[in-house]
């Protein structure tokens, strides 16, 4: 749902694109293929930080269903105003998010909210809800 009229141009511009993105159904393809590939060389990563085999968490997400988003997030005029998506945790194994330059992306730490800010060239990666692991 549409809040405000100044956002009727970006909705328009955004599904403009979306259509001509749809029309490149190989790149989406992929793009999704890298993704996946990334994903997997992600998850041996952590598996050898955490001490188990390099194998270990390739082995058993390499069949997996990713579900890839494509969310667009326009400058906002009046960001007091905006309810972006609110606190929330990650409920899959890996997030990889390419940050476009609108700001806006923050991780709680100890009790605190942290500004991530975009870089250009870079993915942020965020382990998901799976590998969270509570000690009691």
């Amino acid at each position: 749902m549409l809040s405000f009229s100044t956002t009727t141009h970006a909705c328009t511009h955004t599904y403009l694109n979306t259509l001509v993105l749809m029309c490149n159904r190989s790149m989406f393809q992929e793009y999704c293929e890298v993704m996946s590939k990334l994903s997997l060389e992600i998850m041996e990563l952590l598996g050898m930080s955490l001490g188990v085999s390099r194998e270990c968490f390739r082995d058993f997400f390499e069949d997996n269903e990713s579900v890839m988003r494509l969310n667009y997030y326009p400058p906002c005029l009046k960001p007091e105003l905006a309810l972006g998506t609110g606190p929330h945790c990650d409920p899959t194994s890996l997030t990889v998010l390419h940050q476009d330059q609108v700001e806006g992306l923050q991780v709680f730490v100890d009790g605190r909210w942290y500004s991530v800010a975009p870089k250009e060239d870079a993915f942020v990666v965020n382990i998901g809800d799976t590998f969270m692991v509570r000690i009691v």
